[in-house]
């Protein structure tokens, strides 16, 4: 077998050979005839200087100039305008000072020395005319004589909430004392609410008086009571004024 047997085609493989050959030729001339070119960047280098003079300048020099609208704001500021120049100021008066005659509330005139008043009886406002006592001291004074039941001792002012030792001192030569206006607890009948709403007796104290009433059935004097672990010897001092049995 020569070399010239390879190249050997029969007449279809030829026609095949040449049909494939004029299909590869037809696409690549139909890609280089149909695909666009690639676009120009504007150079206004380019663009004749006739175009670009008649661009920058108009055309019709007679028309008239473009119209500059005006806002609502520039309106609006243009007629305050107008208005403030037609607009007359005049200047007003002024109005005298009228000083008030309304006398001012006199301070509490207060007790002159040597005056004395009773504890227990005297009001916020007969306190008040001590000097040193003012609404709030006399306020508080009061309350705490109604949560006691009354004033025993003199010295039961130090207790009061604020005092000082200043002002007490101040307000002793004007007071005085009398233990019979003082309301009692009847021990026998007072609830146990009502036994620890006196400022010297506490809910357990209060107890051991209710379990130990009912113990005995009737308590009859102080006796009676001091044999109760829950008290100490200044306890009762400063409770039997305000007992009862």
């Amino acid at each position: 077998m020569s070399w010239k047997d390879f190249f050997y085609f029969s007449r279809r493989e030829k026609q095949g050979i040449l049909l494939l050959l004029v299909f590869i030729a037809g696409v690549f001339a139909g890609k280089w005839i149909f695909s666009p070119g690639k676009p120009q960047p504007l150079n206004e280098s380019l663009v004749p200087e006739e175009a670009v003079s008649q661009r920058a300048t108009p055309s019709d020099t007679s028309q008239p100039p473009a119209y500059t609208p005006v806002y609502t704001n520039d309106r609006q500021r243009a007629n305050n305008r107008r208005q403030e120049q037609k607009r007359t100021y005049y200047v007003q008066e002024k109005e005298p000072v009228v000083q008030s005659t309304t006398p001012r509330s006199p301070q509490t005139e207060k007790f002159p020395e040597g005056t004395v008043i009773e504890l227990n009886e005297a009001d916020t406002t007969a306190l008040m005319h001590i000097p040193g006592i003012g609404t709030s001291f006399a306020k508080r004074i009061t309350g705490y004589r109604n949560i006691l039941g009354g004033y025993h001792r003199i010295e039961q002012l130090q207790e009061v909430y604020g005092m000082y030792e200043e002002l007490y001192t101040r307000i002793i030569p004007y007071l005085e004392i009398n233990p019979a206006n003082i309301t009692r607890i009847p021990v026998n009948s007072a609830s146990l609410d009502k036994l620890k709403s006196h400022p010297y007796i506490n809910f357990y104290q209060a107890k051991a008086i209710v379990e130990l009433r009912k113990q005995k059935g009737r308590l009859n004097g102080i006796e009676d009571l001091q044999l109760l672990e829950e008290f100490t010897p200044e306890d009762w001092i400063r409770m039997t004024p305000y007992l009862e049995f």
